[in-house]
């Protein structure tokens, strides 16, 4: 039994195994997928081959950004995957990513749009799922992103697992909803 288990796009994928101190982790994420994809693997039972964990955290939403889908229907998906897990998953915590706030979506125009999910996944969670926003520690600063502005350097996912390392074993080891987990600098 894993402490977490990961799914969603590249960011997760190229985290690889974090380094989060005694916590077990099983890394499932795919690079290109959208929430949509997501949904639709829990919705056709592909999910649930997952192997067994105390917690699913899940990142998902940028790629649909990419790709020209609205901030309506990308919350509408997230907000279903959220619900779906929780059917499968009933004894499985829930947690999301808040998505990154990077050069490559202030370029594209879509600070708005990144705020306006991110705020309205937030919402949803309130009391039923947890929610991390770690934009604090990135802070949209060119020096933590490749060349794309998109994915992430190795020195980013260190300095993430240095700050995160402490609120995922807090949340770990939890019993309750942390509403709101805002992960600050």
């Amino acid at each position: 039994m894993f402490d977490i288990v990961m799914i969603g796009s590249s960011i997760f994928e190229f985290w690889g195994k974090p380094n989060w101190g005694k916590v077990t982790i099983a890394n499932h994420a795919i690079r290109g997928t959208q929430s949509q994809d997501w949904l639709c693997k829990a919705i056709q039972g592909q999910l649930d081959n997952l192997p067994p964990s105390n917690h699913l955290l899940i990142y998902c939403g940028s790629n649909d950004l990419i790709f020209g889908h609205s901030p309506i229907e990308i919350v509408n998906n997230i907000c279903s995957l959220l619900d779906k897990l929780d059917l499968i998953f009933p004894d499985t915590r829930l947690g999301y990513f808040s998505i990154l706030m990077c050069p490559q979506k202030l370029a594209a125009g879509q600070q708005g749009a990144v705020n306006e999910i991110n705020q309205s996944i937030k919402e949803y969670c309130y009391g039923k799922y947890d929610y991390f926003h770690f934009n604090n520690y990135i802070e949209n600063n060119a020096k933590w992103f490749v060349e794309d502005g998109l994915h992430l350097t190795n020195q980013a996912y260190l300095m993430l697992n240095d700050k995160l390392n402490p609120v995922l074993t807090q949340w770990v080891k939890s019993d309750k909803i942390i509403d709101h987990l805002l992960i600050t600098g």
